[in-house]
């Protein structure tokens, strides 16, 4: 969807931001969020804000990056969050051999528990859950029950459902960082990742997307959004901040992070390789093909790939740090939600034998938020989308005028001085905008006389005003066009007669 007023301009000669959801096909909450967006635009359009902001700025919005995934997930008991492309994601040489089975048909592939007895076991009921829906992991040999996700071992190799319906990431598929998987790695020694594709942009979904980008770079801010940490994540996923980043970005980016934080008050904010891998005490680690990566290393956009919804996660009742599978229960108990698990209940299982089916909704409250509490989470997020579009580069002309140059011939030389403002909160070029020549320079041209000379090309800082400085030679009538054009600024026009 492009959403911008068309009477004031094309979108594509206007300051643009891009917002998509839906990625990975279980996180539905971020496809709501985009389509929340819209709504919010259109049916708010008269408002003097939103209205200012459609008449000088274009808004693209895909909802669903990813429809088949999408569709599988609302309407099957399939909970993955990859793409439906056939996929060997165990390594064994077969595809999508050992999906899950609802083997209750109660519409979700939940969780198994068998009843082993005690100490053969890895886990116990835990005690500490009013309503006795959560299980405890307690290590090998020390727990009562064995539990698996919901499903046969089709393949027969001693696991379940561990080579379900597709794999592929597709935000392991873009081409900055990229690496390729386990399987592909004839040394054995090489970095990779899961999921990542046979090549980069080896998949439609991720192909449309950077070809449809690389079509309009009039794109300065972008959201790529998910679910389930929460947090406003962003790049770099692959290096320490300050190594890799030009300092000027990493100071836009981190204010991005606080103000994000604002609006939706989420606990984490930061980038991909320290910050999301040390939320819970782990080390830096790198994450390859991220969309966030290419997009500020490979198309020097501040670009975020927003983690939604916090699974449950509202109440640290024993003030650990962490959020276990009992203080989700008990808050659902306090709270009247009788929907947050899947009621443990007795079936006949063909290997097995009789095993409980049951545990933690999959869908609806794992992977995203159930409807009542949905609109909060898309509101939020979309109070920073909307803030983002409106911190972007916009070059206007302030002011043009002429005058003839002294001593030309019949006077028919002129010089013109043209003042321009970037009006934005971010400057025409991010400096990795600038290095990688995403964005060309910003220039004032003149339509109706002969140049005389190369017009002078710049990037405009943040607020920043210039005076430019250009000759023309006469060549019909009094009066000539002066435009002025940014990549990532937008572009503005303004009429100057030729004394």
């Amino acid at each position: 969807m492009t959403l911008t007023n068309k009477a004031a301009g094309k979108d594509t000669d206007k300051p643009a931001a891009y917002f998509e959801g839906n990625r990975h096909s279980g996180e539905v909450t971020s496809a709501e969020a985009s389509l929340w967006l819209a709504w919010h635009l259109i049916e708010n359009k008269d408002s003097r804000q939103i209205e200012s902001l459609l008449k000088d700025k274009a808004i693209y919005i895909r909802p669903v990056n990813n429809p088949d995934g999408h569709d599988m997930y609302l309407y099957t008991a399939q909970t993955n969050r990859s793409s439906v492309r056939p996929h060997d994601s165990d390594g064994d040489g077969r595809i999508d051999e050992d999906p899950g089975e609802d083997l209750n048909g109660d519409g979700f592939i939940s969780q198994m528990r068998q009843h082993v007895g005690a100490g053969k076991g890895t886990h116990v009921i835990d005690d500490r859950d009013p309503a006795g829906n959560a299980m405890r992991n307690v290590g090998q040999g020390k727990g009562d029950y064995l539990i698996t996700p919901e499903g046969i071992d089709n393949d027969g190799d001693g696991r379940i459902n561990e080579d379900g319906i597709g794999g592929l990431d597709l935000h392991r598929n873009y081409p900055t960082n990229w690496r390729v998987e386990a399987s592909a790695d004839a040394t054995g020694r090489g970095f990779t990742q899961n999921g990542a594709g046979e090549y980069p942009l080896s998949e439609p979904e991720t192909r449309h997307v950077y070809t449809w980008l690389m079509s309009h770079t009039n794109i300065g801010v972008v959201n790529s959004m998910d679910t389930r940490v929460p947090m406003h994540l962003r790049g770099p996923s692959t290096c320490e901040q300050d190594e890799c980043m030009a300092p000027k970005d990493a100071q836009l980016y981190e204010a991005f992070d606080k103000k994000g934080v604002s609006f939706t008050g989420y606990p984490y904010a930061g980038n991909v390789y320290r910050d999301y891998a040390t939320r819970f005490g782990g080390n830096p680690t790198p994450l390859f093909g991220h969309g966030p990566d290419f997009g500020y290393f490979g198309y020097g956009a501040m670009w975020y790939g927003d983690e939604l919804w916090n699974g449950g996660q509202n109440t640290d009742y024993d003030k650990d740090g962490r959020y276990d599978e009992w203080e989700l229960s008990r808050w659902c108990h306090e709270n009247g939600r009788k929907n947050c698990f899947i009621p443990w209940t007795k079936q006949a299982h063909p290997t097995l034998g009789e095993v409980e089916i049951g545990g933690i909704n999959p869908k609806f409250w794992s992977q995203n938020p159930q409807p009542d509490l949905l609109e909060p989470w898309a509101a939020n997020q979309s109070k920073f989308n909307l803030w983002m579009t409106r911190q972007l580069p916009e070059v206007g002309i302030v002011s043009a005028n002429a005058k003839a140059v002294r001593g030309s011939e019949d006077g028919a030389t002129h010089e013109i001085t043209v003042r321009v403002r970037n009006t934005g909160q971010l400057p025409t070029a991010l400096e990795m905008a600038k290095q990688i020549k995403i964005v060309r320079p910003d220039t004032v041209r003149v339509d109706g006389a002969q140049p005389v000379g190369t017009p002078p090309a710049y990037h405009l800082d943040a607020r920043q005003a210039m005076k430019v400085t250009l000759r023309v030679k006469k060549t019909g009538g009094d009066k000539v066009t002066v435009t002025s054009v940014s990549t990532r600024g937008g572009v503005d026009s303004t009429s100057v007669a030729l004394r």
